[in-house]
């Protein structure tokens, strides 16, 4: 059972009252109350700033070497607020050909070659193919991609695969 987001506000409440009744109560000097505020404050961001990860938003990690393409989004960027864009993927791991991890979201920085790179794969995802996808860690330079006849420069190197389709026994 998880209490979501009344039982983090009910935990605030309840440390803040706690706070409160040390300070209004207690016969500690100033130095001891103040500092339980600061710490107490702290730890009131502290906590703040640790719940994205927790909740799911993307991660800017590096992605697995080897994963399967489950979903894909492209937020390109935008001259009038300066924002710089990012390509979303939702990605799980495989482990091996028969199994996989749970899917996780990754965000990488936007790029006109990752973008067409990710609309060939969005392309064949919405087709029904399964994407199957490598990606090695570069040394920060470019990396030229042959996809089909064309070739695309990408800042990283990241190919995406048809998944093969399984081979089924014979009755």
């Amino acid at each position: 059972m998880t209490l979501g987001i009344a039982g983090i506000v009910a935990a605030f409440i309840l440390i803040a009252l706690l706070l409160l009744s040390i300070n209004l109560y207690s016969n500690w000097s100033w130095k001891v109350k103040a500092g339980t505020i600061i710490i107490t404050s702290a730890f009131y961001v502290i906590t703040f700033m640790s719940f994205p990860p927790l909740l799911g938003w993307p991660t800017d990690a590096s992605p697995p070497k080897q994963f399967r393409l489950l979903a894909a989004h492209v937020q390109q960027p935008d001259k009038q607020t300066g924002d710089k864009g990012s390509i979303y993927l939702w990605l799980s791991e495989i482990e091996d050909m028969m199994s996989s991890s749970p899917p996780r979201a990754y965000e990488l920085p936007y790029s006109d070659g990752l973008h067409e790179l990710m609309i060939h794969a969005k392309a064949k995802l919405d087709k029904g193919m399964a994407q199957l996808g490598e990606f090695e860690e570069s040394s920060g330079l470019p990396v030229d991609i042959k996809y089909g006849s064309r070739t695309v420069t990408v800042p990283m190197n990241i190919q995406f695969y048809d998944l093969p389709d399984p081979l089924f026994p014979e009755k």
